[in-house]
């Protein structure tokens, strides 16, 4: 390197140190930001890759193949395609216990703790690929038989002794309702974060648990194919059995049963509900928000670059009379900026360590890790170089390509070229800042309408606690009732299946009347549940303390949805084919409820109170605060009394908002995305025109005294400065609205319901970045309008 050229660098940084030093940062955030987006990126695109043979993974399906909904399925077709379907090599059932259960590991003194175990038919290792460090998958075939993994075996039993230990039931649930204790047979290695299987508790399905069932939707299933065999064939194989027209299911003519890789789980199919999703239309968001961030930091270092041109031509020329080819030059030049864009990436690593330490990356969803996805940030670090490059390669050219003449008498910095090249580069950040604007705030009132929007019920002043499964009418269940109504702050408690707002769906069933199916949620209840979640009915009558113990027919309140979709009116008796039962009535109905997001298309909600046929077990507690009371002091007595009612359980309490947040978390979690590359964009935009408005203000100081010297205020001054900026702002946001529009139509095209497409929006953002860029500039030159006109002309 010429080590003069270099010297003379460092001489104009420092003489322009705010400048330089925002620059250098404002590029190791942007390559911070980068780098977490590329794992990021990494970690969704590599989803459900983990297992041996992926491509012979599938999971079976219930709906019209061009829908890509996932839906529930009943035991019996499961069982049946196993057993018929020529292609499958291995099958499994998989199936949540739907809420918690009580477990402890000696039953001499229990210590107990919460977990949802999965139930699993015998085949579900060899049809995931598990890989055992301990045991095996061999005593699967045996009851109350469990797998689980290394980390869940470390965290249940510290002395390592998993292996042949029970773990033991408090209670029944709905896997395995006869069995008291769970026997570990095998520990698998972990799994990696980015698959579909959890590193948990699966155990051996209950054999007679809706044994031949072929209408209660409570199941998913995988199989494993045979090498060889295609989807395709699978699905011919699959039809070809005919289950489908043996199913008491909600269906139409395209309804059928397939089955999909389950690599096309993740981003193809729709369901959050138990299941991991994504959102291919996000991670491709986040890719460009990625290249736009570096494309505006690389941006700023060419204009930067630029910019010390005048002061540096000089020290170049000298260089060329003393024999320096202009390819020599150039070469040193370029070399400056990619050590320039190392420096910032090396800064960047740091950021990003410092980043994941502090643990405040929680919002994207995965844990960043710069050693487990080091072959991706060292791809970051080649993406340096490149910009490095291209960064350098035009000022290295412009710097050494104009005649000694022109060094010594011109001043290129302000002439007409120069300043339309900066002004392009510049009016494309502002563009993409306008559009990151928008779509930040089209987010944030998309997720404000969603968590805001009329529920069909009365959420306020309601509290959830989660309970030990065991029957409502039980003795600890009793005096939890008894006792929260004794408080001056408790209205009512009501009980339920469900911890309704916390998922997209829910068990579904059918119902025939006047020849006609139809599908809808079933939540099991206590006859007092629409009253303390302020359901308001329509039509019909509500529940009576008796109709908990009615036997045949079936006591309902439904949601609007379903009187609409089939003419039912209140006091009409349907068909209902399950728990043995032959009809149901329906005695009123309801407002409309949604307990899902609205990424989920409203369905059809059946309220029955009838518990005692499904063992009574109703482990979610709804509690209604009265109006005016306090609600921290309310919490505090339902804590109190379900650990006096349920002694060594650990009872979870909470506000119903805190339920209802979980179904848009990962869009709260999006948001706040989007929102901080948005802000890291406009930052970085910034910087790049505070170094220019200082380069600026310096060619210009004779400029600004001779003007002042002839009567211009302070105020003209600056509005000279102004003006330019906030016509490549106003233009700049013309040219960004449609392309931000476009992107905003498209994210919004995931939900059900949406808020309009504001103009109000597009203005703001336009008028927040004039304002910043304004303030920006006032502020920065307000020093330089100010200065006395003979000390400008004397420096000149």
């Amino acid at each position: 390197m010429n080590y003069t050229i270099l010297r003379n660098l460092f001489y104009t940084l420092k003489r322009f140190r705010t400048a330089s030093v925002l620059n250098l940062f404002g590029l190791s955030f942007a390559f911070a930001a980068f780098i977490v987006i590329m794992m990021k990126v990494n970690y969704e695109r590599a989803f459900d890759s983990c297992y041996p043979q992926p491509e012979r993974l599938v999971m079976l399906n219930l709906g019209d193949p061009d829908n890509h909904t996932i839906r529930f399925l009943p035991r019996g077709p499961i069982d049946y395609l196993m057993e018929q379907v020529p292609g499958i090599e291995y099958g499994t059932i998989y199936a949540p216990a739907w809420s918690k259960t009580a477990l402890y590991t000696d039953p001499k003194n229990p210590q107990y703790f919460y977990e949802t175990p999965w139930g699993v038919s015998p085949d579900f290792a060899k049809v995931v690929g598990l890989k055992f460090i301990a045991g095996s998958d061999a005593e699967m075939n045996q009851p109350e038989s469990a797998i689980v993994s290394e980390s869940y075996a470390r965290k249940l039993f510290p002395e390592g002794n998993a292996l042949g230990s029970y773990l033991y039931i408090e209670g029944r649930n709905f896997l395995t309702p006869d069995a008291t204790k769970y026997r570990i047979c095998g520990i698998y290695e972990d799994l990696p974060e980015n698959c579909q299987f959890k590193n948990d508790l699966f155990v051996r399905m209950g054999d007679t648990v809706q044994k031949d069932d072929w209408g209660s939707q409570n199941y998913f299933a995988f199989f494993r194919l045979k090498p060889g065999v295609s989807v395709e064939e699978a699905n011919r194989q699959i039809a070809a059995t005919r289950a489908i027209e043996r199913m008491y299911v909600d269906k139409s003519d395209k309804t059928a049963l397939y089955v999909f890789p389950i690599r096309d789980l993740y981003y193809t199919m729709h369901s959050s509900f138990y299941l991991k999703t994504g959102n291919r239309g996000t991670t491709t968001l986040l890719v460009v928000i990625g290249m736009l961030i570096i494309t505006i930091a690389c941006i700023n270092l060419i204009n930067f670059s630029t910019a010390l041109a005048p002061m540096r031509m000089r020290s170049i020329n000298t260089q060329k009379v003393l024999g320096s080819t202009n390819g020599e030059l150039r070469r040193a030049l370029t070399l400056e900026s990619v050590c320039t864009v190392l420096v910032g990436w090396l800064l960047a690593l740091g950021i990003t360590a410092v980043l994941i330490r502090l643990n405040v990356l929680g919002f994207m969803g995965f844990t960043p890790s710069l050693l487990a996805y080091w072959p991706y940030v060292a791809g970051t670090g080649a993406a340096a170089l490149a910009v490095g490059v291209i960064a350098g390669l035009y000022p290295a050219w412009y710097m050494t390509s104009f005649p000694p003449a022109l060094v010594l008498k011109g001043n290129y910095a302000l002439s007409g070229k120069g300043k339309r090249l900066r002004t392009a580069l510049i009016g494309f950040q502002y563009v993409v800042s306008f559009a990151l604007i928008v779509s930040a705030a089209f987010i944030f009132l998309q997720n404000r309408y969603m968590r805001n929007r009329t529920l069909g019920f009365d959420r306020d002043q309601v509290l959830v606690a989660s309970l030990p499964e065991m029957p409502c009418q039980s003795s600890p269940y009793r005096n939890f009732y008894t006792k929260l109504k004794s408080y001056a702050e408790i209205a009512d408690v009501a009980f339920a299946k469900w911890e309704l707002g916390s998922s997209e769906g829910y068990t579904s069933y059918m119902f025939r009347h006047n020849g006609e199916e139809y599908g809808h949620y079933f939540i099991e209840v206590t006859t007092n549940f629409p009253d303390v979640m302020g359901m308001k009915l329509t039509s019909g009558t509500g529940f009576l303390p008796s109709d908990s113990i009615s036997k045949d027919p079936l006591v309902w309140i439904a949601t609007e949805d379903l009187q609409r979709q089939t003419g039912i009116q209140a006091g009409e008796t349907v068909d209902f084919f399950v728990w043995g039962k032959t009809q149901a009535r329906i005695k009123g109905f309801v407002q409309n409820t949604q307990f899902t997001s609205l990424k989920t298309d409203a369905y059809p909600y059946v309220f029955c109170p009838n518990a005692k046929y499904t063992n009574g077990q109703l482990p979610y507690a709804y509690i209604r605060v009265r109006a005016g009371s306090d609600m921290d002091t309310a919490l505090r007595r339902v804590r109190q009394t379900a650990e006096e009612c349920f002694t060594g359980y650990p009872i979870d309490v909470k506000f119903y908002d805190q339920v209802y947040a979980q179904l848009y978390q990962r869009e709260a979690d999006q948001q706040q995305m989007i929102t901080l590359f948005s802000l890291l964009a406009i930052v970085i935009s910034l910087v790049g025109v505070f170094g220019l408005v200082i380069f600026e203000a310096e060619h210009r100081r004779k400029e600004i005294g001779i003007r002042k010297v002839y009567g211009a205020t302070t105020g003209q001054i600056l509005w000279m400065f102004g003006r330019s900026y906030l016509v490549l702002s106003l233009v700049s946001s013309v040219i960004a609205t449609p392309v931000a529009w476009y992107g905003v139509t498209r994210w919004m095209e995931q939900f059900s319901q949406r808020v309009p497409l504001s103009p109000w929006v597009f203005m703001g953002a336009c008028v927040l970045i004039c304002l910043i860029t304004e303030v920006t500039i006032t502020v920065q030159n307000y020093r330089a309008a100010t200065v006395n006109p003979v000390d400008s002309l004397k420096t000149e």
